[in-house]
């Protein structure tokens, strides 16, 4: 599912942080934030939660809950 807005790329872009940077800090690869960046894959719920961390905002501002599987809107998973 490709998100409407590219909310990854604005925030990450704010930051200035590149898109290595964003994945080093969230603990996935390079490509793997890539894919979640361009909207070519969506993250669960463990992964928009590191992400969000790396870019220093909540993860309901990145991923909508209408993005998310009902498996993943508990952000408290580990």
């Amino acid at each position: 599912m490709i998100m409407k807005a590219n909310k990854l790329k604005k925030f990450r872009k704010e930051i200035g942080l590149t898109q290595a940077q964003v994945a080093k800090k969230a603990k996935i690869s390079t490509r793997g934030y890539q894919n979640y960046e361009t909207g070519e894959r969506v993250p669960n719920a463990y992964t928009a939660q590191l992400i969000a961390q790396a870019l220093q905002t909540k993860v309901e501002k990145l991923f909508p809950l209408s993005q998310r599987s009902s498996s993943d809107t508990n952000l408290s998973k580990e």
